[in-house]
């Protein structure tokens, strides 16, 4: 076996799988890579690949020095490649980060532009649930689904 593949898992950096390779062999010092030495190891990986695709989930939920490091770090990363990156970022509405990303092609999506298909989902799901009798064994008045329905799209915040 190429020292690049694993079993079921198809091709892997050599300087990704050196890294993984180093932790596993002492778990139990948490060896993390340093924020450069990861930078460079994304960088690799990008230029490894024709079709990149970074997805960078709960943004928001990093502080906002650590979101303009990160974003500081990846903008270089994108901007050293030599072919395009994508990248999807999911994330509340923050302004450090619109701003760190205003000069580079976007589009965003916000919830309220889901709004159709979250309802469309609701319904289906409650008339299958009713079908199926998994709600209240299918004893389910017509106000009562109006009632469930409002509050599960209200609550929804277009997740």
């Amino acid at each position: 076996m190429d020292t690049n593949e694993t079993a079921g898992h198809g091709h892997i950096y050599a300087e990704a799988l050196e890294a993984y390779t180093a932790e596993q062999k002492d778990p139990s010092s948490r060896h993390q890579l340093s924020f450069g030495t990861s930078l460079k190891l994304l960088g690799h990986l990008v230029e490894h690949y024709q079709h990149p695709v970074l997805v960078l989930d709960a943004l928001d939920e990093c502080s906002e020095e650590v979101r303009g490091h990160l974003l500081r770090g990846l903008l270089l990363v994108i901007r050293k490649a030599k072919c395009p990156v994508k990248v999807f970022i999911a994330s509340r509405h923050n302004l450090d980060i619109e701003d760190h990303l205003r000069d580079l092609p976007h589009v965003c999506i916000e919830a309220r532009d889901n709004a159709q298909d979250i309802e469309n989902y609701v319904q289906q799901e409650l008339t299958l649930a009713i079908q199926d009798k998994r709600l209240l064994r299918g004893n389910v008045s017509q106000e009562l689904r109006g009632c469930v329905e409002e509050v599960l799209l209200r609550d929804a915040n277009g997740m």
